[in-house]
């Protein structure tokens, strides 16, 4: 199936609800959508791993908002929005996703999520093994297209994010020497773990959609199901996260119709189309109390991020 700027959505009306788990307050529902074989790439941890992607300050002095991939395979390589990076001068998550060209190098637009660290930890980034957590993921995504329709580029409010990150540890009890997000994760590592053991990846699902305490949150699909696997530890690491920060050992039950529904819903959303900083487009997302985007290559979404947008926080249930 080919999507254009007129049906890049069309295919979320025809999503399949395919299994759900509930653990403390968190439902996690399974999604089959209609997609291509999907094009060939590896994923950050992947590339990482195989030593084929280097991630780097974009120069010795290092600039908040960029960092530099250079990626040595003859794969491209996705990357999502909201994992990530540990080490050089401070941790960086990325701000959009976005494919890798093979061979080629990209500047890559990061946001700083330890703002107690500007010095030099390694000269090479990492994996965190994680993404920043779904209501900031959310927060960014409304920031980026924001700052694409403003001045035509993939940026967020720092000091926002800052912000959030900060209420979140305080909201949490965690705390770092270095403000850095990654700590948090640390810091609550068995309870992730255990929470997350509660979630197994349902049989040929390319995607998930996310409850917390009986709000549907958000939702995540892939061009194909071996993407979704590959992420599956860091979404719901992603959602285990905030639902950890007002834990309920029940929730009311979100039935399967209302997550059809949402994503029929969102169908209809506006669409706003950016060249991407690496292969393919950046479609934004903007609805009623909704907000994410998509990317697409070769006609064909990779990843589809949409969020429900929350009340502001301190008015948060």
């Amino acid at each position: 199936m080919l999507f254009t700027r007129s049906n890049v959505l069309e295919g979320l009306g025809s999503a399949e609800v395919c299994g759900v788990r509930q653990a403390a307050g968190l439902h996690v529902f399974g999604l089959k959508w209609p997609s291509a074989n999907g094009s060939d790439y590896l994923t950050l941890d992947e590339a990482l791993e195989q030593r084929t992607l280097e991630v780097t300050e974009v120069d010795a002095g290092g600039r908040v908002p960029t960092l530099k991939v250079a990626n040595k395979s003859r794969r491209m390589v996705f990357l999502m929005a909201g994992e990530e990076l540990v080490g050089g001068k401070q941790n960086r998550v990325l701000n959009a996703s976005m494919m890798v060209p093979a061979q080629g190098d990209l500047p890559v637009p990061v946001t700083c999520v330890e703002r107690g660290r500007w010095g030099y930890k390694s000269q090479r980034f990492s994996s965190g093994t994680t993404s920043s957590h779904s209501h900031l993921r959310m927060m960014m995504s409304r920031q980026v297209t924001g700052s694409y329709k403003a001045v035509g580029a993939p940026k967020s409010d720092q000091g926002a994010v800052w912000s959030e990150v900060a209420r979140k540890m305080d909201k949490m009890g965690s705390t770092s020497s270095s403000g850095a997000l990654h700590d948090l994760f640390r810091d609550y590592a068995k309870k992730l773990d255990e929470l997350v053991g509660n979630f197994s990846l349902p049989e040929g699902s390319n995607g998930a959609a996310f409850a917390i305490g009986g709000k549907i949150v958000g939702a995540d699909l892939f061009d194909k199901p071996g993407t979704l696997r590959k992420l599956w530890s860091k979404l719901v690491r992603s959602y285990a996260a905030d639902a950890l920060e007002e834990p309920k050992e029940k929730s009311p039950e979100v039935e399967s119709e209302r997550v059809t529904d949402w994503l029929k819903s969102a169908s209809s959303a506006k669409q706003h189309w950016f060249d991407s900083p690496g292969v393919g487009k950046d479609v934004r997302i903007e609805g009623e109390k909704l907000v994410g985007a998509t990317l697409v290559v070769d006609e064909h979404p990779v990843h589809l991020e949409l969020f429900r947008e929350e009340d502001p926080v301190g008015a948060r249930s």
